[in-house]
């Protein structure tokens, strides 16, 4: 699935919403609550998110630190770590786990501002995919 439009990075873990399927890619891929749902089994698949971001200031005690993580259904199966320093860049979290069909694959986010600095923004065009 493909991230449409932007939305402020959350400041506590939150998910990472506004995704369309991306069809032309993967065939069969259906969005359901801002998740990706599996459409098949697969063993070992690798299910990989990418979050860009922009606008995570520099405060008075330095840059701003981001973190993603994925769930599978309500379980974290990987986070970034240690986190990501702004202004902009891309966060990529990944996990190899055991998909069943009908499973929710989610992203979430969390920034961490110095004091004066900004959260940012994130941006159109991250992806969720299960390979």
């Amino acid at each position: 699935m493909t991230k449409t439009g932007t939305q402020p990075m959350p400041e506590a873990w939150g998910l990472i919403k506004n995704w369309t399927a991306d069809t032309g890619g993967f065939p069969g891929s259906v969005v359901v609550n801002d998740g990706l749902r599996a459409v098949g089994n697969k063993n070992a698949a690798a299910v990989t998110a990418s979050i860009p971001f922009t606008g995570a200031t520099t405060g008075f005690g330095g840059p701003t630190q981001l973190q993603a993580r994925l769930r599978v259904n309500s379980t974290i199966v990987a986070t970034i770590d240690p986190p990501v320093e702004g202004p902009s860049g891309t966060l990529t979290v990944n996990a190899t786990v055991d998909i069943v069909a009908g499973d929710l694959v989610t992203v979430e986010a969390l920034a961490v501002p110095a004091s004066g600095g900004a959260a940012g923004t994130v941006s159109a065009g991250g992806y969720v995919r299960i390979l």
